[in-house]
């Protein structure tokens, strides 16, 4: 009997240490935000949503080797070559991983592995950016506006409409010559 109460005491310690995790608020990579179009520079965000100052402090983030790339099943273009990264924080205090480089980006999707080493861990996460037409990002509406300088209302004069025509649904027709009279009686 003294033996099969160790045993579950053993047993309840394996499992209780099974539960401890040392590092739960490890560093995680968030979603990325594009924010550059088709042409132009790389420019984009990965948030950080949970990063600790020691965290901070060691990181080194750097785009993986082409080996990762196709490791991974992506494909590896030139434009990572010159990627810069560097972490920063919002006015709102939230830590970002600023992407950007000094090349155009001519592909409408480019492929990206990050690989994230810090003090205690190391973390490789692959995304894909998409880029859009210059033309539909200046379809948005601007922020900044002109101010619209109006005229004072007494010198203004009131706009001029055109006469309105009703219209019918129906095809116009040609108006038919008047019936001709009959010639007058002779006398």
């Amino acid at each position: 009997m003294h033996r099969w109460k160790f045993s579950v005491l053993a047993a309840a310690a394996v499992a209780s240490a099974g539960f401890y995790a040392p590092d739960a608020s490890a560093l995680a990579l968030g979603r990325i935000t594009v924010q550059s179009a088709l042409g132009e520079p790389l420019r984009a965000e990965i948030e950080l949503p949970q990063i600790t100052p020691a965290e901070a402090d060691s990181l080194r983030t750097t785009t993986a080797s082409p080996d990762v790339f196709r490791a991974q099943g992506m494909e590896y273009t030139p434009t990572m070559n010159n990627l810069q990264i560097q972490l920063q924080r919002r006015p709102d205090g939230t830590a970002v991983l600023r992407l950007s480089s000094d090349r155009p980006v001519n592909d409408p999707f480019l492929d990206l592995v990050l690989d994230a080493n810090w003090g205690s861990g190391r973390i490789v996460r692959s995304y894909t950016m998409l880029f859009d037409p210059p033309a539909l990002r200046r379809t948005a509406p601007s922020v900044t506006a002109s101010p619209q300088i109006s005229a004072p209302a007494a010198q203004s004069a009131p706009a001029v409409r055109p006469p309105v025509t009703p219209r019918t649904s129906e095809p116009a027709t040609a108006a038919a010559p008047p019936a001709p009279r009959p010639a007058p009686a002779p006398r």
